[in-house]
């Protein structure tokens, strides 16, 4: 994934490096093989600082905390093209033909013949990174463009950056790929920034000590640290930028582009850590009860301030709600804090807004604030919570404070109207593909593909329509060829720039079918939502900076699972059902409709449960090197909870539809070869006592020095190498090592319980199949830990040892009881992710004691893998 930074001041600071350090920590997420950077300060040279580590180490290790000057350029490096080492670490600096630099973050896939085609261009390239093949590459174009003018026009500023706009479109026609890019004119002190693929962000902004500045980066996260003024990229853009000027153009047209800044609605305390919480998976966890009741609310229509405020809104004239919502827009649009004041306080003062916050009683509005449990500074019930926020302090008085909280309400109105006209769009397009005979694919990768797995449950179940999850690899292989008008594509995405998704999108486009496509985002403006979907429905949770995805797979559920009830309702009142199916459909929509404000409750108290047997089942499995999860009926919570412990503890772990374990992967169980550290404690015991039985016993037969050196030597030969014959000794030394070397007692300390993890939901079937499985593996060597609703039966199954297995060990995880399966789906999810992330904070602390440096066990940032945020 990797990520880059760059950043020009108008005035040089001393303090830059405090600021790129802070940049380059912000990015750490997305890579942490390698850090680096570049300072410039007010002539031509500049320093290049990098070398191999994360950057929360290596900013202080390589002095960039130290540096000034008024040009940074950064990047953090998660390893693809090039070993993990200081020459394929980046920023690349080149001067083969001329003095330049740049980074890079992505793939360029043609980086090996790249590499041959500029060696063979005189380039004295050094790494095998594809990052220095782009800046290669612009600078082989950027001399030859150069060389066309005349000595005196190769110095002058405006010549020389017309001859990079030449040369980054002539390069960009050569790199193969997905990337985003920023390389540096040392000598016009200019940056420019490529987006090809890969997610850029750029903000604008100035103060005091720094004058005027420009910030760009591969996430939104790092920009907002210095500002919120954001001018949107979009892919096949460039921008060309200093301190206090930049320009966008067009790759492909070579057109300069006019663009104007937007205010992000995020804030850079949206994406810090609270002090509550050690890591970002925590406090992510903790915030799903929050951004689940969000999803609810966007689907059940308004929040209960909206609700409490909306008679005295709807008495309103049409033309002074025209008004108001058109000052509102205005205000949305600009990105300036003194334009903001004064076009705020432009709208409060105006007849429309004083006459509506007069008609209303201080006593009713104040009580429609409370009965939401919403502070006014905090808890504004729009998606645009930080807009308002930065509003509150421009309040002059009690009256200003209520007018925002008017509009705070009037704007989630209008937001509640654009969601249902999205849930209209997707029902719409599902009933449409329903009737022509059409398939609906979900497409989408990692915890989105399992959140379409479990989608597959909802709908199957409440709308009675099937729909086909696939990863976007597969879809090429199994469904490109054969796809047909009438057909429908769900792209379920994060971040909405997943790369391998927008590829299977494009061709879909390429095709030229009647195709509808839907985008389900966390980031409204992304590649997905903006440039490849009809139809784009928003998940509401927030940004999110833990690698493993937690509260966006549990939005995306939730979102999938109130598309279902939606479907429901649709097909419903289109009559697509029979008259006896149409009747138990109705009625089941009823009662899960009526639930579904219990969701986020249902969330809270299953954390608030399950916490100490959750911590009890973490202290059993940490350790474990390989662990199974069985679930009966909802595969993608198994599925899901596997993949977690997979990425934030490091362990082996898999999810299996309950049924299937038999089928093979049962062998596992009983004596078995996966040895984790807990094993190899209890063999080096064995093994230290056998040495000091054998050495107490040599040294009583009068045995020297040589003779126990060969004893023990013998051992342990024995112990690494069983069957080993131990020539070297002589009778009496052989007697002594058969007594005190028993293979049994090597083989009986390695001999554990395998771990095996069930879910299940509560109906009847779903419980027996459970304890038919968890009996027939625990004979067979087996632990067992039990997540489900309380059951008698189910958890003597899971607590009774079988006969002659005294290491036998069981946790029963109680869930909070719904009789319902679908709402399983969540509160397990919980469950595992919770477990998932005390197992990591365990195993973290454990190889932290051993003096096992580089071990990559982080909940937040574990080895090999990296994110995007990107919500705005």
């Amino acid at each position: 994934m990797c990520g880059v930074i760059g950043l020009v001041v108008e005035k040089n600071r001393d303090d830059l490096g405090r600021i790129a350090a802070e940049l380059l920590e912000t990015l750490e997420y997305r890579g942490y093989d390698s850090t680096g950077g570049v300072f410039q300060g007010a002539d031509e040279s500049f320093e290049l600082l990098k070398g191999v580590g994360a950057p929360s180490q290596m900013v202080h290790e390589l002095g960039i905390t130290k540096k000034a000057g008024h040009i940074f350029c950064g990047q953090v490096r998660w390893a693809t093209f090039g070993a993990v080492d200081e020459v394929n670490s980046q920023p690349h600096k080149v001067d083969c033909h001329l003095t330049m630099y740049g980074a890079h973050n992505g793939n360029v896939t043609n980086c090996d013949d790249l590499k041959v085609w500029l060696q063979e261009q005189g380039h004295k390239v050094l790494s095998d990174n594809d990052g220095e093949m782009v800046v290669h590459t612009i600078e082989h174009c950027f001399i030859e463009e150069l060389s066309r003018l005349s000595e005196e026009k190769r110095t002058d500023v405006s010549e020389r950056k017309l001859a990079m706009r030449h040369a980054i479109y002539r390069a960009a026609a050569m790199l193969k790929g997905s990337y985003a890019a920023t390389v540096v004119d040392p000598v016009t002190h200019t940056m420019w920034a490529i987006k090809q693929g890969s997610s850029l962000y750029f903000g604008v902004g100035e103060d005091k000590k720094s004058g005027g500045y420009r910030i760009t980066s591969s996430d939104l996260s790092s920009v907002l640290q210095l500002t919120r003024v954001i001018v949107p990229l979009s892919e096949g853009d460039f921008v060309e930028f200093d301190g206090t000027y930049h320009q966008i153009y067009d790759i492909k047209t070579k057109q300069p582009i006019s663009r104007e800044p937007i205010r992000s609605r995020l804030r850079a305390k949206d994406t810090a850590l609270l002090p509550q919480f050690d890591t970002f998976m925590e406090q992510e966890i903790s915030a799903q009860e929050s951004t689940v009741r969000k999803v609810v609310t966007a689907f059940t229509g308004q929040s209960a301030a909206a609700k409490a405020l909306s008679p005295f809104l709807e008495s309103v004239t049409p033309d002074d709600r025209s008004g108001i919502s058109k000052g509102l827009d205005d205000l949305r649009d600009e990105y300036e804090d003194t334009v903001i004041r004064e076009k705020f306080y432009q709208l409060v003062d105006s007849p429309a807004k004083q006459c509506l916050i007069q008609s209303i009683p201080t006593d009713i509005f104040q009580k429609g604030v409370k009965g939401t449990n919403e502070s006014l500074s905090e808890r504004f019930v729009s998606t645009e919570s930080g807009f308002f926020v930065d509003l509150l302090p421009m309040c002059r008085d009690k009256k200003d404070i209520m007018a925002l909280r008017l509009l705070d309400v009037m704007l989630s109105q209008s937001e509640v109207r654009n969601f249902s006209a999205a849930i209209e769009g997707f029902t719409d397009a599902c009933v449409s593909t329903v009737q022509s005979g059409g398939r609906l694919f979900v497409v989408c990768c990692g915890s989105s593909y399992n959140a379409a797995k479990a989608a597959t449950l909802f709908f199957n179940e409440i709308a009675r329509t099937e729909i086909v999850p696939v990863l976007p690899g597969e879809f090429r292989g199994q469904y490109s060829r054969s796809l047909k008008d009438g057909d429908l594509i769900i792209a379920i995405s994060q971040s909405g720039e997943t790369k391998d998704l927008i590829d299977v999108l494009n061709s879909v486009i390429a095709s030229k079918l009647n195709i509808a496509r839907v985008a389900i985002v966390n980031n409204i403006n992304s590649t997905l939502a903006q440039e490849k979907c009809d139809v784009v429905i928003p998940l509401r949770c927030g940004p999110e900076t833990a690698v493993p995805a937690t509260k966006s797979f549990m939005n995306q559920m939730a979102v999938l699972y109130c598309l279902s009830l939606k479907l429901a309702e649709k097909k419903l009142g289109r009559g697509l059902f029979d008259k006896g199916v149409s009747t138990e459909v109705s009625a089941n929509l009823a009662v899960r409709t009526e639930k579904l404000s219990y969701l986020p409750e249902l969330i809270r108290e299953t954390v608030e449960n399950t916490e100490d047997a959750v911590e009890d089942a973490a202290q059993r499995l940490f350790l474990k090197p390989s662990i199974h999860i069985l679930a009966t009926r909802i595969n993608a919570v198994a599925k899901e909870g596997a993949l977690k412990i997979r990425e934030v503890v490091l362990n082996h772990t898999e999810g299996f539809e309950g049924s299937e374990f038999k089928h093979g992967p049962n062998t596992i169980l009983g004596f078995n070869t996966l040895y984790g550290p807990t094993d190899l404690e209890q063999i080096l015991r064995v093994v230290s006592s056998n040495l000091e039985k054998t050495v107490r016993d040599a040294t009583n037969a009068n045995l020297d020095g040589d003779a126990v050196s060969r004893l023990c030597q013998a051992l342990l030969d024995s112990v690494l190498s069983t069957g080993t014959t131990p020539f070297g000794l002589n009778g009496k030394e052989a007697e002594i090592l058969a007594k005190n070397n028993v293979a049994e007692d090597y083989i009986a300390a390695i001999d554990t319980n395998y771990p095996l993890i069930y879910i299940t939901g509560p109906e009847s079937l779903d419980v027996n199949l459970t304890i038919s499985a968890l009996n027939t593996h625990k004979i067979r060597g087996s632990m067992t830990v039990v997540i489900a609703e309380e059951n008698d039966a189910l958890r003597q199954a899971a607590t009774k040892s079988p006969a002659n297995n005294e290491q036998y060990q069981s946790v029963y995880i109680t869930l909070p009881r719904t009789h319902d399966t679908l709402m399983t789906v969540f509160s397990s999810t919980v469950v595992l992710q919770r477990l998932a992330l005390k197992m990591s904070k365990m195993k973290m602390a454990y190889l932290d004691r051993a003096g096992v440096r580089e071990h990559g066990v982080h909940p937040d940032v574990p080895k090999n893998v990296s994110k995007s945020i990107t919500v705005d």
